[in-house]
């Protein structure tokens, strides 16, 4: 089963990120946040069985600094081909981008280490290739660019979570924080 291992957003938070999202997605929207899919950011995803992914849920409960932040860097769109993992059809992701910080580098790394210890197997973009960021949305047309003042800058404060992964990247299981 895949899982994974994110960063949550208080609920005031969650619900601005929220509302970005259904005006930026467009006439054809596929999926956008919501409490069918709470904002994060990944850590990292993984395929393992129910008892190895509990044990890296219980490290995740157990670990001495749940609670963090992450700088945003801005908004991005992207097109994905058809055949990607999270959006087999393809579309348009848009999403807020966050800075590879060392902190988060370093996280980022512990749980790469978790999910090779439990004989996981790490799904999309890990190591190098990280880029750590809140999905907005995907799109089968083109989305809205939102009003510079809607896009949010600065910090965001999000604490360490482990849940189930579900459509588009999503953590359907999961509730923000607060």
């Amino acid at each position: 089963m895949p899982y994974g291992v994110v960063l949550l957003p208080d609920r005031r938070t969650h619900d601005r990120l929220a509302r970005l999202a259904a005006v930026t997605v467009g006439p054809a929207p596929q999926n956008t946040l919501g409490d069918h899919a709470p904002a994060h950011v990944s850590v990292a995803h993984f395929e393992a069985d129910p008892e190895r992914a509990a044990g890296i849920a219980a490290r995740v409960a157990a670990h001495p600094a749940p609670a963090t932040s992450v700088k945003i860097i801005g908004l991005l769109y992207a097109v994905l081909p058809p055949g990607d993992y999270y959006v087999p059809r393809g579309g348009v992701y848009f999403g807020i981008e966050v800075v590879r910080r060392p902190a988060l580098d370093a996280l980022h790394t512990e749980v790469l280490g978790w999910i090779g210890e439990a004989g996981g197997s790490t799904l999309g973009a890990v190591g190098a290739d990280y880029r750590p960021h809140v999905t907005l949305g995907v799109s089968s047309g083109r989305p809205v660019l939102p009003e510079p003042a809607e896009v949010p800058v600065g910090e965001l404060d999000v604490t360490l979570a482990f849940g189930e992964l579900g459509p588009y990247g999503t953590f359907p299981g999961l509730r923000p924080t607060g």
